[in-house]
């Protein structure tokens, strides 16, 4: 999910190399093709001759204005966003939802969706709610707090994810911030004291602030992870719960040791406090905690994109990889800023991908001494390097979709072309169908422990069912 410091960069973004005042000259697109529910497309060919004059960002929402009418855009879990892209990318990359050429600019939206509003009403909007956009520099804590506190019978994991309360505030967000409190998602309002929902919203901004430096400076947000899509728990080495809450499920990490169901029990003065982004970044140290450069995702300076650590040059625009100077220390990187940030680099390790299959995620199982659980005996290996295989699931629509297979545990550049369906080690079912394997994610004893059950819809499935105690969901590799 494009949380709300991606949404606010991309706005930046626009706001910073596509100057007011340029006509529109064409707009494409697959959402500006016609379909069967709408015949005439989706009405994006009117704004053709209108001028751009500005861009607002709320929370994940970015608003375009041309005149009297908006666009309004919404990233989802995937999407992006491209200024002028470079000719070849746009030849051999994904087709953008919508691409808008203006007198000297083109902006392509990629994987969004994207509606038409008034620029009224837009407009409107952003004033009524930017007190309490997260990533708003008119963020008013009061506000924040009052908003808050009026949700007295809801859970903190809705409450925080819920874009009429905290704008921006996406699931790693509020994975975090709910660590920093030291409060169980499943906690409700009612129960938190004044100084607890301070000191919630103060830990949803900080956590928010650091999401915004890192995704604009290009270092690695993961290595601040305490809980997301960790094995352990950064602070105290537990095994993480992973589990879905809420009113819409949403998939939930958190440590049992550290987070309090019981908000009695929580002292703010002993929690924790993380140092300053700036010093971990900045500062000459010699720990193995603090990342090296040559570690760091870099930003593209041209079309911004995120690049990974090993590429010499740009993934979208091929623009080569800058050099970093000793002395460099842009403005990002002032220490005037230091008070707002106040987390460590805990673990350089990219969390695992997560596997979604039929809505389950395995959970990542580890040793109080920091090591991942060994491969079971029946996960292959790979033949060119005989390593342990990862397991990994088919995104790509077709009839293999959601389907699980083995592949190389190495990073892209090294990784040989190992492949093998997992399933092929699966149970099969009473129907004589393969297995589906899940994963339980209510809390309790069996959190996390992987099973088999009947791949058939629901209403329709047997009563099959095994546990897959050393089974390919258990294969976790130490680094991959």
């Amino acid at each position: 999910m494009v949380e709300g410091p991606g949404c606010t960069l991309n706005g930046e973004k626009i706001r910073s190399r596509v100057q007011r005042g340029q006509k529109v000259k064409e707009i494409r697109g697959s959402l500006t093709k016609p379909t069967k529910s709408n015949p005439e497309g989706h009405g994006f060919h009117s704004f053709h001759g209108c001028l751009y004059t500005g861009v607002q960002t709320l929370g994940k929402e970015l608003f375009m204005y041309f005149g009297t009418r908006a666009l309004r855009v919404h990233f989802g879990m995937n999407g992006s966003m491209r200024i002028n892209p470079a000719e070849r990318n746009a030849r051999t990359g994904s087709a953008p939802v919508l691409e808008i050429h203006l007198t000297n600019d083109i902006v392509c939206f990629f994987d969004s969706t994207v509606e038409i509003r008034l620029t009224e009403d837009c407009e409107q909007r952003v004033r009524a709610m930017e007190s309490l956009d997260v990533c708003s520099s008119k963020f008013s804590f009061s506000q924040s707090e009052d908003a808050v506190r009026s949700q007295r019978s809801r859970m903190l994991c809705d409450v925080l994810l819920d874009q009429t309360i905290m704008p921006g505030v996406g699931n790693i967000i509020k994975n975090e911030a709910l660590f920093d409190s030291g409060l169980h998602p499943a906690v409700k309002v009612q129960q938190l004291s004044h100084e607890q929902i301070h000191h919630l919203v103060k830990m949803t901004r900080d956590f928010t602030l650091l999401f915004y430096k890192c995704r604009k400076s290009g270092s690695p947000l993961y290595k601040h992870y305490k809980v997301y899509k960790r094995p352990q728990c950064g602070q105290c080495f537990h095994v993480i719960t992973v589990c879905r809450l809420g009113d819409n499920g949403r998939m939930t990490y958190l440590c049992e040791r550290c987070q309090k169901g019981d908000p009695s029990g929580v002292d703010i003065s002993q929690l924790p406090v993380r140092n300053s982004l700036i010093d971990w970044a900045y500062n000459k140290r010699t720990s193995d905690d603090v990342a090296k450069k040559e570690e760091e995702d870099w930003a593209c300076h041209l079309c911004t994109l995120i690049n990974q650590p090993a590429a010499t040059a740009c993934d979208a625009c091929l623009t080569p990889r800058p050099e970093v100077h000793k002395g460099d220390v842009t403005a990002e990187a002032s220490p005037v800023t230091t008070d707002l940030i106040k987390y460590p680099c805990t673990a350089f390790k990219k969390p695992q991908e997560e596997l979604k299959v039929n809505w389950s995620v395995r959970k990542m199982g580890a040793t109080s001494g920091g090591s991942f659980i060994s491969p079971g005996p029946s996960v292959p290996r790979c033949t060119s390097h005989r390593r342990p295989a990862v397991l990994r699931v088919v995104h790509k629509d077709g009839e293999n979709k959601g389907r699980q297979f083995y592949a190389c545990s190495l990073p892209r550049e090294t990784k040989c072309n190992f492949f093998e369906w997992a399933d092929t080690h699966f149970p099969s079912c009473h129907h004589g169908k393969r297995c589906l394997m899940r994963t339980v994610l209510k809390i309790g004893p069996n959190n996390g422990r992987n099973f088999y059950t009947c791949s058939f819809q629901k209403g329709k499935q047997c009563d099959f069912f095994q546990w897959a105690e050393n089974g390919p969901g258990m294969a976790i590799l130490p680094g991959c």
